[in-house]
């Protein structure tokens, strides 16, 4: 079977992405100007990026609604571990599954609702499965990097007035926040429709949910600098030569837990981190080009930060689900 041509990608393509990053709604016009090149230029590379597996999604912060984060990493038998990560990758509550390198082990992300304190359907429906061994579920804590994901404007960071296309915010970050927020049924309808496009336009949100396009823009406005509602640019990582992802478990003095999770997040490999329940009480993913990199990194970063005591490397063999 002859392979299709690797994407090439110049760095226009990178700085394109990388705006998009900072604000996926950002318009053309803006991207533009702050890129120094043409409207069209900018729409170009965009739709091209399209056709090589961009996405530009919405999501509302489990956090600022009541609602909980989870990892779950499930242990069952090889023949059912695809099967099984497919049906997860299915549920609107997962945000991501993968299968570990051994072929055995599904790492995956569920969104669960408040439900005082009563086990959530995934993992009563999953300790009924004969092929599932093992199953630990890990309350995510704090996030440190991920809400919302910036790991391509770590490649080749932009100016200082080229980041200034990332959008203010005017409350305090959504962790630190103690009631939950409530949204009525605009804002849901809104979100619901934002979620597989988030790049849709005002008229386009207004005929889509039956609000005037001004009542639109001002309830998106409000869902997005409350900071309830993130707009996330995914893209294959593989497409700019960073073919392996990785996950590492660590286990930190917790004295020292902030100011490692704070670290990991200013490491260029890192896409997500947090702090998690569990024997291991935090959690992040890598993004590297090999595992020499992955080596690299561990030796001379990881390694140098005070108050780790162990960590576990796993990396993912294949993604079923990104980004939802």
């Amino acid at each position: 079977m002859e392979r299709s041509a690797k994407p090439s990608f110049d760095e226009l393509d990178h700085r394109v992405l990388q705006a998009l990053q900072l604000d996926g709604r950002a318009p053309f016009r803006r991207i533009a100007a702050a890129l120094d090149v043409s409207e069209n230029t900018v729409a170009r590379r965009y739709r091209t990026l399209c056709t090589q597996g961009l996405r530009i999604v919405a999501r509302t912060l489990p956090e600022r609604l009541g609602d909980s984060r989870w990892l779950l990493r499930i242990q069952c038998a090889p023949d059912a571990t695809t099967p099984l990560a497919e049906a997860l990758a299915r549920l609107p509550e997962s945000s991501y599954v993968s299968i570990d390198s051994a072929g055995t082990q599904i790492h995956c992300g569920i969104t669960a609702p408040d439900t005082d304190g009563n086990e959530t359907p995934v993992l009563a429906n999953l300790h009924r499965m004969s092929r599932v061994t093992e199953i630990s579920a890990h309350c995510l804590l704090r996030v440190y990097e991920g809400d919302p994901p910036a790991w391509y404007t770590k490649l080749h960071p932009l100016t200082p007035e080229q980041t200034a296309l990332a959008p203010p915010r005017d409350v305090p970050a959504p962790q630190d926040e103690d009631e939950p927020a409530l949204l009525d049924d605009a804002d849901r309808a809104l979100i619901t429709h934002l979620a597989d496009d988030a790049r849709a336009t005002f008229p386009q949100l207004a005929a889509a949910t039956g609000l005037s396009t001004a009542t639109a823009k001002r309830h998106l406005d409000r869902l997005r600098a409350s900071g309830l509602l993130q707009i996330s640019t995914e893209f294959p990582p593989r497409h700019l030569g960073y073919r392996l992802m990785s996950y590492l478990w660590l286990r930190v003095d917790p004295s020292c837990l902030h100011d490692v999770g704070t670290a990991l997040a200013g490491h260029r490999p890192i896409s997500f981190a947090a702090a998690t329940t569990g024997p291991y009480n935090l959690v992040a993913t890598t993004i590297t080009r090999s595992t020499t990199d992955l080596y690299r990194y561990l030796t001379d970063h990881v390694g140098h930060l005070p108050g780790i005591q162990y960590v576990e490397t796993a990396p993912a063999l294949r993604q079923i689900k990104r980004l939802a």
